[in-house]
């Protein structure tokens, strides 16, 4: 009779275990299933989010093609708003979708880098055809319009768009696939903990009624208990009121000694307060002292940086008038003189031929006066362009233009130029002030160049800190540093007097350079050639 209790304990015991491992089973379905469904809806947003940038791509390129048609047919600035933006746009556009395809593991993540680098190519190809219309350049642009490069880029999204839009869908259906076999799994688990549970609580409930009866029968000898312990326990008061009577006096003594030792504490308290707002004051006052002197020093060195930089351009401008008193007192005192000499010449009697010999030299006489003012007012403008508005100046674009202009010469002497200039290298600049320093300079290696071997010309160029750095290399006659280092870059200063020219080209390059914010360098071996280096200002 024992043995059946015991046996029925053993098996409620395990049902209620049983139960218990599949409610936790279930709360771990239930988790899965959340994790399900937050995945589920992270891969729907991310499929839309790769759909609508997908499209997006092509709706900006769009855009942008109906702005430069509408700007080229209307001219209305307005409809280059969108130009304006589709760098930044279509940036954003890119790198979200690149996220969210790396996000769902897309396998072919090459073809969105080609199409990525077969938009901005279209990009920088349409902005190309922008240029074209504001220089009013209608002939290249529509010869740029009907290559229609637009197509083939379509073609391309319309391939990877419909390879996104196969991938997006299997994603989803995956999803919901696995979403619908976890809700099944736990619907049959809740199922099974159901035929478990419910006769499990019929027989717990019905040992329940019969553990209430035995309860009500303990709880009647309690309470008859329970009347013992209070009159034991009322017994206990009394004794413990009488000794808290005999603490309580001990305690009015000792706090009657705490409040002596507050009083005394709160003194200290007092003093050692008053102490630490003196050395408050004191380390104010010496963190003011400190940097008082700090400032004071800063303006110093600020003075001392000033009136150097004061100093230096007084020493340019110093130098400059030396140079402008010296073209005045020579180069324009001879041909002046000259003139006034033949002048006074005509004020006696001449046969016809010598006063038209002298007509002649008043005439040339008059030119060279006119080409030193002229010089002389072209130095001046260089000074002033500081005032000018400074545009986007692209390097590759001046320097072809300038071998372009130069090509029936460089022909006529079978002369080289290699150019390795990036494309992409644009300054802030004065697009006439470049182009005059490029040509002068590729024009003076042609000039002087070495007459038995052919002319090469090597132009370069390199980022170096706040400057570009551009290299113009020859194979000509070079220039003796040792002797004409001083003098290289003044005025009207010739170093081959066995070739026409005025000294002015190599002025004018320092002077336009240095105008924009740089500066010049040269290298020279005479006999093997000269290496200049320009350092224009980003």
């Amino acid at each position: 009779m024992d043995k059946i209790p015991k046996y029925r304990s053993t098996v409620l015991y395990g049902i209620v275990s049983l139960i218990a491992v599949l409610l936790l089973v279930n709360i771990g379905l239930i988790y899965l299933n959340s994790l399900i469904i937050e995945r589920n809806k992270k891969n729907q947003e991310d499929a839309e989010s790769a759909k609508l940038n997908t499209l997006d791509v092509i709706r900006n390129l769009h855009l942008l093609d109906l702005g430069i048609r509408g700007y080229a047919l209307v001219n209305n600035p307005q409809l280059l708003g969108v130009t304006d933006s589709i760098h930044i746009t279509q940036q954003k556009i890119f790198t979200r979708l690149e996220n969210a395809l790396l996000n769902q593991g897309y396998p072919d993540m090459k073809e969105l880098q080609v199409l990525e680098d077969s938009v901005w190519s279209y990009i920088r190809y349409t902005d190309v055809m922008l240029e074209l219309i504001k220089q009013k350049k209608m002939n290249e642009f529509n010869a740029l319009l009907a290559r229609d490069k637009g197509y083939d880029l379509w073609l391309k999204y319309k391939t990877f768009s419909a390879h996104v839009n196969i991938f997006e869908d299997h994603i989803v259906q995956e999803a919901k696939k696995n979403y619908e076999a976890a809700l099944r799994n736990s619907y049959l688990l809740q199922a099974l903990i159901f035929l478990l549970a419910v006769p499990t609580l019929l027989y717990m409930a019905y040992f329940a009624v019969r553990t209430f009866r035995v309860s009500d029968e303990l709880r009647q000898t309690q309470i008859e208990k329970n009347q013992i312990l209070q009159d034991q326990n009322e017994r206990l008061d009394r004794l413990v009121k009488e000794k808290t009577e005999d603490v309580l006096a001990q305690n009015e003594e000792i706090t009657s000694q705490n409040e002596e030792i507050r009083a005394h504490n709160d003194q200290l308290i007092l003093q050692q307060d008053q102490i630490e707002k003196a050395k408050a004051i004191i380390e104010r006052q010496a963190n003011l002292i400190h940097q008082k002197n700090a400032d004071l020093q800063m303006e110093v060195e600020k003075q001392i940086k000033n009136l150097r930089q004061t100093n230096s351009e007084l020493v340019e401008h110093n130098s400059r008038l030396e140079q402008f008193s010296y073209i005045i007192s020579h180069n324009l005192r001879a041909p002046l003189a000259r003139v006034q000499g033949l002048v006074s010449l005509l004020d006696y009697p001449r046969d016809p031929e010598e006063k038209s010999t002298i007509h002649q030299l008043l005439l040339r006489s008059s030119h060279e006066l006119d080409t030193v003012i002229t010089d002389l007012g072209l130095i001046i403008n260089i000074q002033k362009s500081n005032t000018e508005i400074r545009t986007e100046v692209s390097l590759s674009k001046i320097i072809k233009k300038v071998v372009k202009s130069l090509d029936p010469e460089l022909h006529l002497i079978n002369a080289t130029v290699n150019m390795n200039v990036d494309s992409s290298e644009i300054i802030q600049s004065l697009p006439p002030y470049v182009e005059s320093i490029f040509y002068n300079l590729i024009s003076n290696a042609i000039k002087y160049r070495y007459k038995d071997r052919p002319l090469l010309v090597q132009i370069n160029s390199k980022r170096s800190n706040q400057f570009l750095e551009v290299t113009i290399s020859d194979n000509g006659l070079g220039i003796d540093l040792e002797k004409y280092n001083d003098q290289l870059f003044n005025l009207y200063k010739r170093f081959h007097l066995h070739v026409e020219g005025k000294g002015l080209g190599l002025y004018l390059v320092r002077t336009q350079i240095e105008a924009l914010g740089g500066r010049i360098e040269v290298q020279s071996v005479v006999n093997e050639g000269t290496l200049f280096t320009l350092f224009f200002k980003v």
